[in-house]
């Protein structure tokens, strides 16, 4: 027991020292980056929080064929709540169309967007902060209530993946380093930490951080064959123009930055996947040590089959629905499939989600593969570093 504790306080001390230099690193990597902004970077716009008191003047109508929308202009008078002018008292056009729909009424918040110091200016959108904050507190609230410690941990694991993905992928990329590389290093990174950071050094960490990062490279090594016989990169996706803007002042390299977002999307899938079979086949020895090398396969083979049907459609399921309103768009227009098989659109979507379903069903049989060879002695199931 004082061993077990002795270890929990050695692991516990490691990983503010790993935390502390991390952010250190991070905040010295960010702070000597240099590279020049846009040529179309609007730097004199501010923009800040204000509040409709009054509506001078409204002249929305329903709109004749979506009875739902209301469309025309408002003359709003909004006090400003954020910045230096604070307090100020302004008068803002709000133009309210189809697609820029805004409509506002006494009291709601909205995003004003001006380059005079708020003599002139006019509504960006609505603020949202605040729904977004109140959401983010009820998952981390949620996580830690129900996950209790291993929740605590689940947020650093998070937290410390959207660090690496805003301040290292991104500050990488900047400085000319390949994007599929800087995706490689994030996605080793984050499997790394995540899975050390939920179950400790043990054996089942090491069989699902072994076959996560395989799987990944795998998924992205199909993505990028499939994109070479396609000539599919990231000049099909809809960024492409800004990325060329920008990439004229900067170290930015294009054409591989779509392979690497396939690579950090496909990271998480993966995580699950492998976690999922990993902890069962470690339970499964732990309950029977004198499981054959045989047994723990097929017993990984039968239990990944079913992880594996699931798995696979949420991730065809998640990219379909981030497509749905094209999706929508192409149907209804009752496009020629000549036409709908070639279209950029639906090829990018199927190369993201059809490489991500095949990494994952490879990562069953390479996630049972290394549990077998690695859970073969009888007491395999119960080694562990730190923290079991």
């Amino acid at each position: 027991m004082l061993k077990k504790a002795d270890n929990a306080t050695v692991a516990g001390l490691m990983w503010v020292l790993f935390t502390i230099g991390f952010l250190a690193f991070l905040i010295w990597f960010n702070a000597t980056l240099s590279y020049p902004l846009p040529g179309d970077a609007q730097v004199d716009n501010r923009y800040e929080r204000a509040v409709v008191v009054k509506i001078v003047s409204d002249t929305l109508t329903e709109d004749p064929d979506f009875p739902d929308i209301r469309i025309g202009t408002q003359e709003l008078e909004m006090e400003i709540l954020t910045g230096p002018d604070k307090g100020k008292r302004v008068l803002l056009n709000n133009f309210v169309t189809r697609t820029d729909n805004k409509p506002a009424k006494v009291g709601t918040k909205m995003i004003a967007q001006s380059y005079d110091g708020f003599d002139t200016g006019m509504i960006s959108s609505y603020s949202r902060e605040v729904p977004v904050y109140v959401l983010g507190l009820i998952f981390f609230a949620s996580v830690a209530i129900i996950g209790k410690r291993k929740g605590l941990k689940a947020i650093f694991a998070l937290a410390f993946t959207l660090l690496c993905v805003l301040f290292l992928f991104v500050p990488l990329l900047l400085r000319g380093v390949n994007p599929v590389v800087a995706a490689g290093i994030v996605v080793i990174l984050s499997a790394a930490v995540t899975l050390l950071a939920l179950n400790g050094l043990s054996p089942k960490t090491m069989i699902a951080g072994i076959s996560c990062i395989l799987c990944t490279f795998a998924a992205g090594g199909i993505a990028f064959a499939f994109g070479a016989f396609t000539n599919l990169s990231t000049y099909n996706t809809p960024e492409t123009e800004h990325l060329i803007f920008i990439a004229q002042n900067t170290a930015l390299s294009i054409h591989d930055i779509l392979f690497a977002g396939i690579l950090i999307a496909t990271s998480g899938a993966m995580m699950d996947t492998t976690m999922s079979l990993a902890s069962a086949l470690v339970e499964l020895k732990a309950l029977n040590p004198e499981m054959t090398v045989g047994q723990i396969l097929r017993s990984g083979m039968n239990i990944g089959r079913d992880i594996m049907g699931t798995m696979t459609n949420t991730l065809i399921l998640a990219f379909t629905g981030s497509g749905i309103n094209s999706l929508l768009v192409i149907f209804l227009y009752n496009m020629p499939y000549k036409r709908i098989i070639n279209m950029d659109l639906l090829m990018l979507e199927i190369m993201k989600g059809l490489s991500g379903s095949i990494a994952i069903v490879l990562s069953i049989p390479i996630t049972a593969i290394l549990a077998a060879r690695i859970l073969r002695s009888p007491s395999a199931a119960d080694r562990g570093g730190f923290e079991k």
